[in-house]
């Protein structure tokens, strides 16, 4: 699979079935990345996300045949076993699957999110299915971070610096089969994502 990023796909080389893409982040920056890769691959998609980031992703109309599976906003531990059945139930022709988990950390335990996250790549490595998740990381420590890293197959580092009156985005490759990068600069204006140089 390819996300449809030139640079980054350059980068990161072909993502192979089972695969699990994590994608570590402040706030939402770089969910424009999951998007392209929804957008590229939209017949084979499929969203686990609440009703309020649907409504955000319904309005996009490249996005049309992605497959929406809904929970509720709150994450309650039923809703968890409902994603990992339905992760299990996902259609042949589905090979990507997005699942944005850092509403789950407001609501669990790191060490719980961390070991639904690692069943998560388990089915999807056994399946055959890309997995493509973010993760805030204000939200956890260093070591719970490497937890995660470690039941990935490719991590994508998003950081924002600040200089001077300027924030200047920045995307590395921290893990992947192919290799690993320096910073490159980031730039996402309107929705649409340009990895650009390599930063200093």
């Amino acid at each position: 699979m390819r996300i449809g990023i030139p640079k980054l796909d350059e980068l990161l080389g072909e993502i192979e079935l089972g695969s699990t893409v994590l994608i570590e982040t402040i706030g939402e920056i770089g969910i424009e990345i999951a998007i392209e890769a929804l957008k590229r691959n939209k017949e084979k998609s499929a969203v686990f996300l609440t009703p309020r980031l649907k409504k955000r992703l319904e309005h996009i109309f490249e996005l049309g045949e992605v497959v929406y599976l809904t929970l509720g906003e709150d994450f309650a531990p039923q809703e968890l076993f409902k994603v990992t059945h339905a992760l299990r139930e996902l259609p042949e022709d589905r090979f990507i699957a997005v699942f944005l988990i850092q509403p789950l950390l407001i609501f669990h335990p790191s060490q719980r999110v961390y070991r639904f996250f690692a069943e998560l790549s388990d089915i999807a490595n056994a399946r055959g299915i890309i997995l493509m998740t973010m993760i805030d990381k204000r939200l956890v420590d260093e070591r719970t971070l490497a937890t995660f890293e470690e039941s990935a197959t490719h991590v994508i580092d998003i950081v924002e610096v600040i200089q001077g009156f300027k924030i200047i985005r920045g995307l590395r490759i921290k893990k992947s089969p192919k290799k690993i990068s320096g910073f490159y600069k980031l730039k996402i204006k309107d929705g649409n994502v340009e990895v650009g140089e390599l930063l200093g």
